[in-house]
């Protein structure tokens, strides 16, 4: 069976098994889709969600799994500390092999990978979506435990209908902070105020200096996770969740350039995005169906 190997942090990762399943259903190919612990995901999948269960969305030839600790060692990415080694027990035991920094060019050029993992015996390691997928892919696969589930209500219980979502990421990715500075998200949430003076915001950010300013702009209409956002342990990754959930509840999004996670928020819960950006609204960088493209 072919094997897709999910790479990345949590958004690319769900982009990547949706795709998967749209591929898996529309060409009635088996696909083996493992969640790797390694960099990005410090997590594993069924501490943050249910398991996959077979449905009229889910095939029978699908499956997303956590990979066994064998599994996490010979998918983990090749580097000095694993003498690379990863790299050569791939080419041994899968025949056909696309790596993660190929797929945006292959993308580009129209690649058909539904004929590549046709030959069966073939790996793909992804942070991008490789096929177009709905926002029902998304939803069955990714439903938050109970444990999740529990942590979401409880942070959405204050939202109104005028609750918008705001997503500002900082500390990891230098296009968001070159493209998507601060006071081009307050100039946005200003604007909503203008329109609803009953407004009120929910922030999800990985920066709690940004936290702080807008608590001080904003006050009391302001919420957000109360501990200090971390990528690096379950606790940390299960916030992530929550944060995402939550920006899917809210009725607009505004999101941070570059970043998946917001655009993802906004597929879960058929939320309209604007992408904060310089140069106006910024590209949805999806291969997602049910979003419309600017």
């Amino acid at each position: 069976m072919s094997v897709i190997v999910l790479e990345g942090g949590l958004g690319n990762r769900m982009r990547v098994a949706a795709s998967a399943l749209a591929l898996c259903n529309a060409k009635q190919q088996p696909l083996q889709v493992l969640w790797t612990e390694q960099w990005g995901m410090r997590c594993r999948f069924d501490n943050l969600f249910c398991p996959v269960k077979t449905d009229n969305v889910v095939a029978d030839g699908f499956s997303l799994r956590d990979a066994t600790t064998a599994e996490n060692i010979f998918y983990a990415r090749p580097t000095a500390s694993n003498l690379y080694l990863p790299a050569l027990t791939r080419r041994l035991r899968h025949k056909h092999i696309i790596l993660s920094p190929r797929i945006w060019h292959l993308n580009q050029v129209g690649f058909d990978f539904a004929a590549f993992l046709a030959q069966g015996n073939s790996l793909i390691t992804a942070y991008r979506d490789f096929f177009p997928w709905q926002r029902k892919h998304l939803t069955a696969l990714f439903r938050p435990n109970e444990r999740v589930d529990s942590l979401i209500r409880a942070r959405t219980a204050p939202f109104t209908s005028h609750t918008i979502g705001v997503h500002v990421r900082r500390t990891d990715l230098q296009q968001s902070i070159d493209e998507s500075p601060l006071d081009l998200f307050i100039e946005a949430i200003d604007r909503e105020l203008e329109l609803d003076c009953n407004l009120t915001i929910y922030l999800a950010t990985d920066d709690e200096a940004t936290k702080q300013e807008l608590f001080k702009r904003y006050g009391q209409r302001l919420f957000t996770a109360p501990d200090e956002a971390t990528r690096d342990s379950t606790e940390g990754i299960r916030n992530a969740v929550v944060e995402m959930f939550a920006l899917s509840y809210t009725h607009h999004i505004y999101g941070s350039s570059g970043s998946t996670f917001s655009t993802i928020a906004a597929c879960l819960g058929n939320v309209p995005i604007d992408i904060i950006q310089r140069n106006g609204r910024g590209n949805i960088d999806l291969l997602c169906q049910d979003m419309a493209k600017p």
